[in-house]
């Protein structure tokens, strides 16, 4: 369940001493500055606390992670008070994790999105049906060794192996039909067939069915 921002429990300096071990220096120098990081999370940063990861609490975590790393490596012959130089920290450590909020909800939209194919899969029913990938293998090593095993394979597992990284590179099943010139229905039936065939080989030993 995501946390209202009135909901946090742990104190600012239990955060802080949380987020990294510190001298006392450093972390003298984010509690002075903890005001920073509600002012940018408030002021820059867009909240939605229906999606996982852009809630109040979890932004103030990131930026307090900010506040802690600028603390570490500030260094006081900067010409920089050291306010604006955590403020720049704090941003930029808010904007790439909302960043990488944003492409993680992306690929979840894509996974409950239909795929295009006539008989009404999901990206996600797609993937678990012919490609379950554990945990450690990334889309580029699934494409990496898709195109390896291409060359071996002909007919129609060849096609459903070609349509499969036509599938991880973000095309429709639509947009494959139309490039071969078949129905939708037809790129689903060879990814079914090449999914088969591929959990036969051995170097697809990393997959689960």
């Amino acid at each position: 369940m995501i946390k209202s921002a009135a909901s946090s429990t742990a104190p600012d300096s239990e955060k802080i001493q949380r987020v990294t071990t510190m001298d006392e220096q450093s972390r003298k120098l984010s509690e002075d500055h903890l005001y920073l990081v509600r002012r940018i999370v408030l002021g820059t940063i867009g909240l939605n606390e229906s999606i996982q990861g852009l809630g109040y609490d979890d932004l103030y975590q990131v930026g307090c992670e900010g506040l802690c790393h600028a603390a570490i490596n500030y260094d006081d012959s900067y010409q920089t008070p050291f306010s604006a130089f955590a403020a720049t920290v704090i941003r930029n450590r808010l904007i790439s994790h909302c960043r990488n909020v944003g492409r993680l909800q992306a690929r979840l939209n894509y996974l409950d999105a239909p795929t295009g194919c006539e008989d009404g899969l999901t990206g996600q029913d797609l993937l678990a049906d012919n490609l379950s990938i554990q945990e450690g293998l990334t889309d580029e090593e699934a494409l990496s060794l898709l195109k390896e095993v291409e060359k071996d394979y002909t007919g129609v597992c060849r096609k459903g192996i070609e349509a499969l990284r036509f599938r991880f590179m973000g095309h429709s099943c639509k947009e494959i039909a139309a490039h071969y010139g078949v129905k939708p229905n037809h790129v689903s039936a060879w990814i079914s067939r090449a999914g088969k065939r591929l959990r036969t080989d051995k170097r697809f030993s990393c997959l689960q069915h």
